[in-house]
């Protein structure tokens, strides 16, 4: 089995926007979150995007005038990023993204981490330091957005554990998913025609089971209120936003 970072490095990379569906959604989708979530530099221009990938994210918040920092640990998708960056505030950083303390000199006014990132750290202790790490940095009265997908309230069993991704007339990308009690064993499967023929391709790696309960609980310990929680796409989007008196 691969560590997250070797199974992106290795085997995810390449496809990744591809399998987005089409980068150009991904972008307009989070442009219509930040814009209805109203995120604007009023508490300092400094965002940082933890798990930035190609950069869906980091894009429309540099263009609500934001200065970025962007951070992965797959330095393929960050050249994605910088090519479609143009003249936009947006600095790139190769490293782990529980380091992001490293790369900044003044407290952000703004921290997202999205994308199920938060699902791909080793342990629930590690999501715990990085949250408390979060909760330190972030200037008073700044926000932080994270989202995460619903590994927590049902299992999929029988066909519901294949999950079609995307396909064309040259590949087809699909997963499988084996629930485990803490974790999720994500075999990423992908068939490419080379010379003719179709050829599989495959790797595998581990998701936590995050409950978003637990992460909230964490992020108010520290002093964050959560100011809201939706659906979206999928995909469980929390907001919480540090006291501007803190």
């Amino acid at each position: 089995m691969k560590s997250v970072r070797n199974h992106y490095d290795e085997f995810l990379a390449p496809v990744y926007s591809w399998i987005l569906g089409d980068f150009e959604n991904a972008y307009q989708a989070n442009v219509e979150l930040f814009a209805s979530l109203e995120l604007s530099p009023e508490y300092g221009d400094l965002a940082l995007d933890l798990g930035c990938g190609p950069g869906c994210q980091s894009l429309p918040l540099a263009e609500r005038g934001f200065s970025v920092i962007a951070i992965d640990f797959c330095q393929e998708l960050l050249d994605e990023l910088e090519e479609r960056a143009g003249d936009l505030q947006i600095t790139t950083v190769c490293a782990d993204l529980r380091e992001f303390d490293q790369y900044i000199d003044e407290p952000p006014g703004l921290i997202v981490c999205m994308g199920d990132t938060l699902v791909h750290l080793p342990d629930t202790a590690a999501v715990d330091k990085c949250i408390d790490r979060v909760s330190r940095a972030l200037k008073p009265g700044g926000t932080f957005v994270y989202s995460i997908r619903d590994y927590v309230s049902s299992e999929p069993a029988g066909a519901d554990r294949f999950v079609p991704i995307r396909a064309d007339d040259q590949q087809i990308f699909t997963c499988f998913l084996d629930y485990r009690d803490t974790v999720v064993h994500v075999h990423d499967v992908l068939y490419r025609k080379e010379g003719g023929a179709w050829k599989m391709h495959i790797s595998d790696y581990l998701k936590l089971r995050l409950d978003t309960a637990e992460i909230n609980q964490r992020l108010q310990a520290n002093g964050l209120d959560i100011s809201r929680q939706m659906t979206e796409k999928g995909m469980i989007v929390v907001v919480a936003t540090k006291s501007a008196s803190t």
